[in-house]
């Protein structure tokens, strides 16, 4: 079963929606689109290989939102969630060297590269970051 949930940021004046399934937070999407939001969620099951239900419950999602607002307040830096990602093994890769990057630090795409196991892979880098799943965890 995958919980969603629509959740307003008042630093950014921006909504946002959240997935999360049995292992953790698997999608983030920032611009509060909810078609675009389906058609994401939906393309990871696909890859997944699960068809499971999608049900909005925000209490399920609750304790993973007032995380991220938190952030967007200024209150925390890391996070105490779980999360499930879903991609390639080399996107993995890229988010694990991503989730090991310090908070502030900055990185180029030819290090993020040679982080993620593969120093010539710079454009999957790149796009690494642009489909990242759970975008503000990671």
């Amino acid at each position: 079963m995958i919980f969603y949930s629509k959740f307003r940021v008042q630093q950014v004046k921006r909504s946002f929606y959240i997935a999360k399934d049995e292992q953790g937070i698997c999608l983030i999407e920032l611009n509060g689109d909810k078609d675009r939001f389906f058609e994401r969620l939906n393309k990871l099951l696909n890859i997944n290989g699960n068809s499971e239900k999608i049900i909005k419950n925000d209490k399920e999602l609750y304790y993973d939102i007032e995380q991220i607002k938190d952030y967007f307040a200024g209150i925390r830096k890391n996070f105490n969630l779980q999360v499930h990602l879903i991609g390639s093994s080399f996107h993995l890769n890229v988010w694990q060297a991503l989730a090991e990057t310090e908070y502030g630090e900055t990185i180029s795409y030819s290090e993020l590269a040679k982080r993620a196991g593969n120093k010539n892979a710079v454009r999957a880098a790149a796009t690494g970051c642009a489909v990242n799943p759970v975008p503000i965890i990671i």
